[in-house]
């Protein structure tokens, strides 16, 4: 399978445990939020970084748009990470923002890979 069709795979997994994280969170009272949550949201972080992993790795015909992919998504998720960590007291509109301009950067990669994997598609 190609690199950046089983990166894409693992975004796409990403997005849909983010969301089922958030759908967990949201459909529980605040005080009372558990560890399912934090353990959705932490296999979705595996995701991401399965798919950072395997565009930075090693290739035959190395391409230096995938190292900078795969850079990009693991800067993301690693303030992603950081977010979680430190930030998870409260509302905070600047820890909100971080996370939606993270979000959005693992959505632009994403985009990019089906764009590439579509046109090399139609290439062959």
């Amino acid at each position: 399978m190609d690199r950046r069709r089983a990166a894409l795979y693992a975004l796409v997994a990403f997005a849909i445990a983010t969301a089922v994280a958030i759908v967990i969170s949201g459909g529980r009272p605040a005080g009372e939020q558990g560890v399912a949550p934090l353990v959705v949201q932490g296999v979705s972080y595996a995701f991401a970084l399965a798919a950072a992993l395997e565009l930075l790795a090693p290739a035959e015909n190395p391409a230096g748009a995938d190292r900078k992919l795969g850079g990009a998504i693991l800067v993301a998720l690693t303030a992603l990470v950081l977010l979680d960590v430190f930030a998870a007291g409260g509302p905070d509109i600047g820890a909100g923002f971080l996370r939606l301009v993270c979000l959005l950067v693992i959505v632009a990669v994403a985009a990019r890979l089906l764009a590439s994997t579509l046109s090399s598609g139609r290439r062959r």
